[in-house]
């Protein structure tokens, strides 16, 4: 069976199996890096909010071994137990005072995301893009992200500036750095090298972007020497190695650009390149 045999057939079970005064459809749904995906659309009548299931996601569920039903029961359950996410129309969205608090940063590729950057303000750094999101949270963690769009800052009557800056500080505040030693997150011995470290926020999501913490680089520096690699892994956390003889920026960058491929989620690729630090200028450098 392939995807378009999987889909009809799910959806067809969907709608023999879900309640009355529930909608059911599909939408394309853009996502990060200009991956398109395919979104199951479920809403309650009266409901302004819908509840988004991803069916590529679950055609490889399918895929791996697990039984349709099972697939659609677990739908059903979601749908039922989890509230949607909010709406970027909600009444607390139009207020920036009652917003602010909870609008952060995070980094996505510049070069994958043209389109996207057209619509959302951001800043450019190295290969990479500042853009702005709200966090959903619940029991105390975050839920859900909402993007910003040039829309609200027209809405909020703020400038892009002034959103950076709010948002510089709620992240720091809110998403503190974590280094994490990675031999002992692998739960291996400490040897005589040099460790290797993760670097991300507390929630080890949307992390890669605490390298730009003021002070982060000269933590890293006290652990790793004063030049080291920034091995961008993903869009939640970097991983920060000692500069060693033999070892290249082109080599790693090849070995970033193979990961990427191979074992991270396409959603979640941040760059296919190494990074170098230096202390002499303090700087990250492609």
């Amino acid at each position: 069976m392939n995807y378009q045999e999987f889909r009809c057939e799910f959806l067809e079970r969907m709608k023999e199996v879900m309640e009355e005064g529930v909608n059911i459809t599909t939408e394309q749904i853009n996502k990060n890096n200009g991956i398109v995906m395919e979104g199951l659309m479920l809403r309650k009548e009266n409901a302004r909010v819908a509840s988004v299931f991803y069916l590529e996601d679950y055609f490889k569920y399918w895929e791996r071994g697990v039984p349709m039903e099972q697939l659609v029961r677990k739908v059903l359950w979601q749908f039922e137990h989890c509230k949607p996410k909010f709406d970027v129309a909600a009444e607390f969205f139009k207020n920036y005072e009652e917003a602010k608090e909870n609008i952060c940063f995070k980094l996505i590729n510049y070069e994958r995301n043209r389109e996207l950057l057209k619509k959302v303000p951001h800043k450019r750094i190295l290969d990479l893009a500042m853009v702005f999101y709200y966090r959903i949270r619940k029991e105390g963690e975050t839920e859900a992200t909402i993007l910003v769009e040039n829309v609200h800052l027209d809405l909020w009557d703020i400038t892009q500036e002034e959103l950076e800056e709010n948002a510089k500080r709620c992240t720091y505040l809110k998403l503190p750095v974590e280094f994490i030693n990675m031999r002992g997150f692998l739960g291996l011995a400490q040897g005589k090298e040099k460790p290797m470290y993760i670097l991300t926020n507390k929630e080890r999501s949307l992390g890669a972007g605490t390298f730009l913490y003021p002070g982060v680089l000269k933590q890293a520096e006290e652990l790793l020497g004063a030049r080291f690699y920034v091995l961008p892994s993903s869009v939640h956390e970097c991983i920060l190695i000692p500069e060693e003889d033999g070892m290249t920026q082109e080599a790693l960058t090849g070995l970033v650009t193979e990961i990427n491929e191979n074992q991270v989620d396409p959603r979640e690729v941040l760059s296919d390149q190494a990074y170098y630090y230096r202390a002499e200028d303090g700087r990250v450098h492609l």
